[in-house]
Order: structure tokens, then C-alpha cells, then sequence
């Protein structure tokens, strides 16, 4: 989802809407950055590794979490106000046009999910994602790691002992030694031991700071999340519809403040139907690419399995090849069969539980279209929006499935395969 510019600005908005410029977090909340932090690398070990521990126990300060709250309440606001303004307009727009460049309903949803789409993106940002992208990178340092042993081994191969060595090959910096090569070694083993003991702290962490945004999740819930091609789309998802929480909630405070001026609730409100149409889209996304997109893919992986077999069993009957080897090849396409197999009904059980929450938000954005008229005409808006941030609490209370059913090794390893090959064609 692209990201652009708002087209208004945040004072302009407020102008407009209450006659202030007033951001409800400035002042107190916006002064104070610090940051509070807990050490919990107090398990006697190594100073190297209890700095690498200690930058996982980091913890928000509530000084920064208002900071970041206000930064999202003016970063959002002028898209969600600019699509509102469009969502108003789409009731009187004809349905269709033959004249160029002439709005209609057509050309107007394109803009509006445009616009959602920018929302998505400002609205994605928390403790959450942070943590998300800490692990990301600690696997790839592991992973590096484990690039660099096996080159070394390589190398290793043809290398000499120092005591071989020529006077030359002691000063060429790419003719190292196999005493050189065992310390690198040794040394990028010790490393990807700490990365593990980092990644133990993060995903501890990482759990936490999603029950703390409403989405409880046991280690084979956090493992779900991390290394299926959908478990991305879920935390984005539990991270946009927490923030919109939040906005509503301020949302609500601004009403109040104003007097609930019928001109200011009636924007307002609409911002409030505009984060329902945000939570719509992206659920239906969701679910659309997982039925579109992830599991034809994984089909395809299974086809092609199967069509490998039969290939591999034609040519062990005719003797066409070596058998020994073919029937490595059919047990290795056996298993990418039947582990595609199950991620396809692993990511069927993650779209029928966010389809499910859809029906829900399908029900409150019909209400809430159906309340913004009558928002002209009504006196008590905040407690409608205080209403709708207790709907967003009740619409993303999410099991995730678990991968119970990848904990064979063979199985595990084939998933997290076919997860790099999803994730690098979206």
C-alpha cells in the first residue's frame, strides 16, 4: 500500500472543525520524551550478553507512548478527514460516466480506498510493529551467520595449517588459514547464540505487547504469527484496529469539548464511520488474498509435487534413471505435497476467523452510515463514538490458529520454505 502526503493539515482540520488548533496530546503528553526501561538480563551472565539482553526489555514510557499517540492522531487525521469528505459526496455522484476525467461513483470509491489504503499505513505503527521488526532482523542475523559458517566450511576444505603456510599466503588477507577459519567459525556460532537468547526475550516481549492490544496468543500462537505468510497481515490488522481506538477516543474528547457543536460532531462522527470503512478494508484484504493470492500459490506448489512423483515413478518403472535417487526425490515432493496441503487449510482457518469479524464490521459500518445522517440532528454524539470505541474492543478479540500441525521437523522446515517463496512474490 502506497504511502502519500496528506492533503490538509492537521491545524487546518481542527480549525475548521472546532475553531482551535488545539492536538488533545500536546502540551504535558507531548513534552515528555523519556523513556522508562527495565533490566531483566540479571542472570549472572556475560556483560556482552546482558547488554544484547538488556535492549530487549526496553519498555515504552508513558511520555513516549502519548508522544507516539499524538504523532498518529495528527499524522492520520487529514486523510481520514479528506476521505470523509469524499465518502460525503458518494451518495449524490451518478453511478457511472461516458464524460472524461467526470467524478462518479466509480472513480470516487477508487479514491476513497486510495485514501484508506494511506490510512492502513499511518495506522500501522506501534510497541507491536517495533517488535515484529527486532525478530525479523535477529533471524536474519542468524541466518547470516549460518551463511558465513558454511562458506568457511568451504573454504576450510582447501585451506593449509599455519604452519604450512608460506611466507605469502601469512600476509594475503584472502588466504586464511584453518586456525583462521575455525576462530571465524567459532566466532559466528557464538553470535548466532546470542541472537537466540535475544530472540527468546523478543518474542516473550512481542507476545506481551500483543495482549496488550487485545490479541492473546500462547508460543505456538507468537510462532504462527512470525512464520506463516499471514501472520503479518494479522498483526498489521490488530495494530491498525488498536490505534483506531485510540483516534476514536480522542475523537470523542474533542466532541465533548466543542459542546457538540452540530457542524463539529457531524465531522466527527464521519472520521469515526471513515476508521469503520479502515477496518472493513482491511479485513476484506485480508481474506481476499488469502483465498486469491496465498492459496493458488500453494496449489501450485502441490500440482507440481504431484506431477515431480509421477514423472519420478514413470521412470523407476521403466528403469529410466537412478532408483535410489528417484525415490529420494518422490518422498521429498510427498512431503512438499502434504505440508501445502495443510498450509492451505491453516490459512482457510485464519480467513474464516477474520471473515467471520467482518460480518460484524459489515453490520456496525451500516449502522454507523445509517447514524451519520441522524448525527445532524443529534445531541448526545460522544456517547454514540463512545459506543463505537467499545465495538472496535469486541470486534478483534483473535484466536490465532496454531501450527501444531507443522511441528514435525521435515514438515516445519518445508513451511517456512514455501512462507519465503509467498512472501517474495507479493
Amino acid at each position: 500500500m502506497r504511502s502519500f502526503p496528506p492533503c490538509l493539515t492537521l491545524a487546518a482540520i481542527l480549525t475548521v472543525c472546532c475553531g482551535c488548533e488545539k492536538n488533545p496530546f500536546s502540551g504535558t503528553f507531548g513534552s515528555d520524551t523519556s523513556t522508562d526501561s527495565q533490566d531483566e538480563a540479571g542472570d549472572g551472565s556475560a556483560a556482552d550478553g546482558d547488554s544484547a539482553i538488556a535492549i530487549v526489555s526496553e519498555t515504552i514510557g508513558d511520555g513516549r507512548l502519548r508522544q507516539r499517540l499524538g504523532d498518529l492522531f495528527e499524522g492520520v487525521l487529514p486523510t481520514l478527514e479528506e476521505t470523509r469528505q469524499l465518502v460525503d459526496r458518494h451518495a449524490e455522484l451518478p453511478d457511472s460516466s461516458v464524460i472524461p476525467f467526470k467524478l462518479d461513483k466509480q472513480s470516487n470509491s477508487a479514491q476513497i480506498n486510495e485514501l484508506l489504503d494511506q490510512a492502513i499505513v499511518a495506522l500501522s505503527v506501534s510497541e507491536v510493529s517495533d517488535y515484529r521488526r527486532r525478530i525479523r532482523e535477529a533471524n536474519e542475523a542468524i541466518a547470516q551467520s549460518q551463511t558465513n559458517i558454511a562458506d568457511y566450511r568451504r573454504q576450510r576444505v582447501s585451506a593449509s595449517w599455519a604452519k604450512d603456510q608460506s611466507q605469502l599466503d601469512k600476509v594475503n588477507p584472502f588466504e586464511l588459514s584453518k586456525e583462521a577459519l575455525d576462530e571465524s567459525i567459532a566466532s559466528e556460532e557464538e553470535e548466532i547464540e546470542r541472537q537466540q537468547a535475544i530472540l527468546v526475550k523478543l518474542k516473550k516481549t512481542f507476545a506481551e505487547e500483543l495482549s496488550k492490544i487485545g490479541v492473546e496468543v500462547d508460543q505456538d500462537g507468537v510462532e504462527s504469527l512470525l512464520s506463516s505468510v499471514s501472520g503479518d497481515d494479522i498483526v498489521t490488522m490488530a495494530v491498525v484496529f488498536d490505534n483506531i481506538k485510540h483516534v476514536t477516543a480522542q475523537l470523542q474528547e474533542l466532541t465533548e469539548e466543542s459542546g457538540e457543536a452540530l457542524d463539529v460532531s457531524k465531522r466527527y462522527y464521519g472520521i469515526y464511520v471513515v476508521m469503520i470503512h479502515v477496518m472493513d478494508r482491511i479485513q476484506k484484504t485480508f481474506v481476499r488474498d488469502v483465498h486469491e493470492k496465498h492459496i493458488p500459490k500453494l496449489k501450485e506448489f502441490a500440482a507440481q509435487a504431484e506431477q515431480n512423483i509421477k514423472q519420478a515413478q514413470t521412470l523407476i518403472k521403466v528403469n529410466g534413471g537412478d532408483r535410489q535417487v528417484l525415490e529420494s526425490n518422490i518422498a521429498s515432493n510427498e512431503l512438499t505435497r502434504e505440508t501445502a496441503d495443510l498450509y492451505v487449510e491453516y490459512l482457510k482457518r485464519n480467513a474464516a476467523l477474520i471473515e467471520k469479524e467482518n460480518k460484524l464490521a459489515q453490520k456496525k459500518l451500516a449502522t454507523a452510515m445509517n447514524t451519520y445522517d441522524t448525527v445532524k440532528l443529534s445531541s448526545d454524539v460522544a456517547a454514540l463514538m463512545n459506543t463505537g470505541r467499545r465495538d472496535f474492543e469486541t470486534l478483534m478479540k483473535l484466536k490465532v490458529p496454531s501450527l501444531r500441525e507443522f511441528n514435525n521437523a521435515a514438515i516445519r522446515k518445508e513451511f517456512q520454505r514455501m512462507t519465503s517463496e509467498l512472501r517474495a512474490g507479493r
